[in-house]
């Protein structure tokens, strides 16, 4: 997508006297516009090696150790109702010593990410859709896992191999000072049993929408935390969410490169304590 330029004027004569700032730059440059080429928006006019790479929408390591997690169907369906889901969503930012259990986990990434279904392509083949939507069914998301205190996995640093709902471990060994440091020195890392942290891979959005995939990015992302919340709350756990990290250090942890793929969100999920002194605040 070529660089659209502001004029002079474009933002109103307040704005002229004013510095602008690299997020109001990027906002004006990636708006979509009546007058913009018409190949300055997602066409469509892809090869079908293009199609297939950019609907595949997962990454898999191949030589890592593998736990396979048990499957949906095989874990009790929630007991609270939609409603009841929704109105009691909040953060919560008391975590018990208890340890969460693995199907606990592998209900929460099947709810918030998994692959619930496909649609057929015109070729015959599929591509598979998950329990978030996404722009362009391109699914730019990577969910790793620091996984302190989760019965039958040992702790270490995990991916969430997700065609085959399985975690990969990348990185062996209790990471909670590592994840301590990443996240702003943060006291709940040392307190919930697995921290999320969620990448963006960009240019699988990037491929197709242009520089405006950006913003698509990180819509998904907030789509896919919105779920892991509600997950959580189905099964009266505790989560909160932040973006209360260093971006370096967090993508030389998951050995990513902090720009085609990039740390965007980070997420602490526990069981709940039991007796609280006070009530689960949040402005989230």
């Amino acid at each position: 997508m070529s660089k659209i330029i502001i004029q002079p004027g474009q933002l109103g004569p307040k704005k002229e006297k004013q510095s602008i700032s690299i997020s109001e730059l990027y906002h004006e440059n990636t708006k979509l516009q009546p007058s913009l080429p018409i190949e300055m928006i997602a066409t469509g006019n892809y090869e079908e090696a293009e199609i297939l790479a950019m609907a595949r929408g997962y990454k898999k390591y191949r030589l890592s150790p593998r736990i396979k997690l048990p499957e949906i169907e095989n874990l009790l369906p929630s007991a609270s109702t939609f409603d009841e889901v929704v109105a009691s969503r909040r953060s919560v930012r008391d975590f018990s010593e208890e340890e969460l259990s693995l199907s606990e986990l592998s209900k929460v990434l099947h709810q918030s990410y998994g692959i619930t279904g496909e649609i057929k392509r015109p070729d015959g083949g599929t591509i598979p859709l998950r329990s978030a939507p996404s722009g362009g069914a391109l699914y730019p998301a990577e969910i790793y896992l620091g996984i302190r205190n989760v019965s039958e996995v040992e702790p270490g640093i995990y991916h969430y191999n997700v065609p085959d709902h399985a975690l990969e471990l990348l990185i062996p060994g209790d990471p909670t000072e590592r994840l301590y440091e990443v996240c702003c020195q943060q006291e709940y890392v040392k307190e919930a049993s697995v921290v999320f942290l969620i990448s963006g891979v960009l240019q699988r959005t990037k491929r197709k929408y242009g520089e405006r995939g950006y913003r698509y990015v990180l819509l998904d992302v907030g789509h896919l935390g919105q779920n892991i919340y509600l997950s959580c709350t189905s099964l009266s756990l505790a989560i909160m969410t932040t973006c209360g990290f260093y971006d370096d250090e967090a993508n030389k942890l998951l050995r990513v490169d902090g720009i085609d793929e990039t740390t965007l969100y980070v997420a602490f999920v526990g069981k709940k304590k039991e007796a609280m002194d006070h009530p689960p605040t949040s402005f989230l």
